[in-house]
């Protein structure tokens, strides 16, 4: 049946009941003998439509914010039912007439005026329209229940959206006259919000199930406010007595129903994951999901979760709410297009900046959603260091690890050559796009590694303010080198804003260089993180040398890293040692290198990350491998650690000179003084000329 189709009988005005409730448990009454004592029919008791006992019924209310929603929800349940009616009750004359125009396939439209008397008019008058909404939940039920001789009806939120056949509600209810969703929150929500969830409710046309509403009813009329007090919340903290005061209620123990932010992302601890077009909560199928607290400002830009900032998994974002989203953008362009409607009336007037958990649908945000363990790297890539950072590149597509790096190109060559090798998971930028009137008045004043340390922080801002769907960023120098998948650095970061790598070294070093390193380092889109990244970009915009300045002990960008924990909160120190291991905390702490299974070990944590730092290419077969001092290299540091690393420098030797038919050679440093060398070692194995 459709929205517009003619109604023939409509029933007169219902007037609600205000009948004193006795004890539910102290009368035989039938339920026929209810209707007639309680509530004046708008229509003598037969069906409305023959087929409605082999339909499930749904009801849900809507107002203009909510229209894309229940669109939403009703294209949800036309794709996973086979038989259903919904009926939609309309507080405002656009929800009504648009929705009227849309003429919805199984939808039967309601007015607000049809259930208001004038005692819920004057409720109306008192209470803010959330409130309002929440009171009109058992008038519209049992309304519907009585005027139409429904056999059932589930009450849904409008941010309710179905993944499944919904019949799977409706065989756990049963025989049972009521069906409540349990929050599967916090014990102290619960106890002050309530213990289910009134976005999902379920009452049957029979003894209890009119008995039970009409009480919720009753109960809403005297009292229903946003506020919690003395017990009371809304009209939800009342379904915690419906089981204490009536049999026959169901008490839903499938996760897949009404699964929603509270007891899927911020509490419990469920597997979620997709098993071909299923989603499955821990082993239930997920059946409806509740979007609540969603700010929609955009067709790509929302508010997921308007309560407060959490952090969604991707794999809940990818499985459950990028398919949500696709929905409201289909709606929206439906809108457009087929009905010619400005989308502007159905969009949040919010300030977007206010979100608590803003988040951009985008092409990149939805392949970041592929993985829980999708990492951003940030890269600076100079001629110089192009075949070191391909190496370290190549080194995370080895392990298939899911990731992006933005790669800040500091000439010419180098971003021909890398957009020549069309790297799959490397975002160009030329080191123009980055640089303003600060960085360009001194440029010309430094070394170009200099200039290259100053570009750090401001690298990491451009990403996550040009791309706000990233949610995090992590620096990484050129000569870093990934031996395994590195998701322990996600596991280990966490909630922190900030992570910092400790050096780890000699006394003599940390007193000068620093005591974190530089070359890896992580921020999140987060305000404290963009206030650390804009702090460090202005102390190394003011100094940024080669040399260590005694009397401000500062040395490069790495020495300023030292003050963070002590500026600013949310950071989190690394203790893998794994990690960002590298020469001066390897060899000069003389640490245990062993090797299992053909894992590395640092002492008993797996190398996941070493930093070549000042290793200089002499050509394919010959190297400083640490240009500092003179080092004595332990075999298991040579044979498990550097040689790998310099055979895959072969190997990105090998795939330039495929690629460009000419030797690499003039990537290679410049003329080096072979009495210079602290730590010279000779390769042997074919090289290119």
């Amino acid at each position: 049946m459709n929205s517009n189709d003619k109604k023939i009988s409509l029933p007169r005005l219902y007037i609600p009941s205000n009948e004193k409730i006795v004890n539910p448990l102290s009368t035989g009454i039938k339920a026929s003998n209810l209707s007639k004592k309680n509530t004046q029919k708008r229509m003598n008791p037969q069906f409305y439509n023959q087929q409605h006992d082999l339909n499930n019924h749904f009801c849900v209310i809507v107002g203009n914010e909510y229209v894309l929603k229940i669109i939403a929800l009703q294209q949800s349940l036309m794709q996973y039912s086979e038989k259903f009616t919904l009926w939609i009750c309309c507080i405002d004359p656009f929800a009504y007439s648009l929705l009227k125009e849309m003429n919805l396939i199984n939808v039967n439209l309601l007015q607000v005026e049809e259930l208001e008397d004038s005692e819920l008019k004057a409720i109306k008058r008192k209470r803010k329209v959330n409130e309002y909404c929440w009171t009109l939940k058992s008038v519209l039920i049992e309304y519907l229940l009585l005027n139409y001789d429904l056999p059932s009806i589930l009450y849904c939120d409008g941010d309710l959206c179905f993944f499944s056949d919904p019949n799977i509600i409706f065989e756990e209810w049963g025989e049972y006259s009521i069906f409540l969703t349990p929050q599967r929150d916090r014990d102290w929500v619960e106890k002050m919000y309530g213990k289910y969830q009134a976005g999902l409710i379920g009452f049957k046309n029979d003894l209890y199930g009119l008995k039970s509403v009409r009480w919720w009813k009753n109960k809403c009329l005297d009292w229903c406010s946003a506020e919690a007090e003395e017990g009371k919340f809304g009209d939800q903290k009342y379904l915690d007595y419906i089981p204490i005061y009536f049999p026959k209620v169901k008490i839903s123990n499938n996760l897949g129903i009404n699964a929603a932010p509270w007891n899927c992302i911020y509490n419990n601890d469920y597997k979620i994951d997709k098993t071909k077009n299923d989603v499955f909560i821990e082993n239930d199928k997920l059946v409806v999901y509740h979007f609540a607290c969603i700010t929609i400002f955009n067709e790509n830009d929302f508010d997921l979760w308007s309560l407060g900032a959490i952090s969604i998994p991707n794999n809940i974002l990818n499985h459950i709410y990028t398919p949500y989203l696709e929905r409201i953008q289909f709606v929206l362009n439906q809108l457009k297009n087929k009905f010619n409607k400005d989308t502007k009336q159905f969009l949040s007037k919010k300030d977007i900046n206010k979100a608590q958990t803003l988040y951009k649908d985008s092409q990149l945000r939805r392949k970041m959603n592929q993985s829980n363990h999708f990492m951003n790297f940030s890269m600076i890539i100079s001629k110089e260091r192009l075949i070191q950072g391909l190496t370290s590149y190549y080194s995370l597509e080895n392990f298939n690890a899911k990731f992006t790096v933005w790669i800040c190109c500091m000439d010419d060559l180098t971003y021909q050559i890398l957009e020549t090798l069309k790297l799959k998971h490397a975002i160009l930028i030329p080191v123009k796009d980055i640089e303003n009137h600060e960085l360009l008045s001194i440029k010309n004043d430094r070394s170009l590694q200099e200039y290259c340390w100053t570009l750090k922080a401001p690298l990491c801002l451009h990403v996550l303010s040009l791309y706000p769907e990233v949610d995090h960023i992590i620096y990484c120098d050129a000569d870093m080198y990934f031996f395994t998948a590195p998701n322990i650095i996600l596991d280990e970061w966490w909630k922190y804003s900030v992570f910092l790598c400790p050096q780890r070294s000699s006394t003599e070093i940390e007193n000068i260089h620093g005591i974190y390193q530089a070359g890896l380092v992580g921020f999140k889109n987060d305000q404290n993180s963009k206030e650390i990244l804009t702090w460090w970009k202005d102390k190394c915009l003011e100094y940024c040398n080669n040399h260590y300045d005694v009397e401000m002990n500062r040395w490069g960008d790495q020495k300023y890293l030292n003050h963070i924990p002590n500026i600013f909160s949310n950071i989190k120190i690394m203790t893998h040692k794994g990690i960002d291991a590298a020469p001066w905390n390897v060899i000069l702490n003389s640490s245990s290198i062993s090797k299992t299974d053909k894992k590395v070990f640092i002492d008993q944590d797996e190398l996941i990350a070493f930093h070549f730092g000042s290793m200089q290419i002499i050509n394919p077969n010959e190297f400083d491998l640490w240009k500092q001092e003179t080092l004595e290299l332990p075999p298991e540091v040579l044979d498990y650690i550097y040689i790998p690393y310099i055979e895959q420098l072969n190997k990105t030797c090998h795939t330039l000179h495929n690629t460009f038919q000419k030797s690499p050679s003039s990537l290679f440093a410049d003329q080096i003084d072979t009495t210079t060398i602290k730590n010279y070692f000779k390769y042997s194995s074919p090289h290119y000329n």
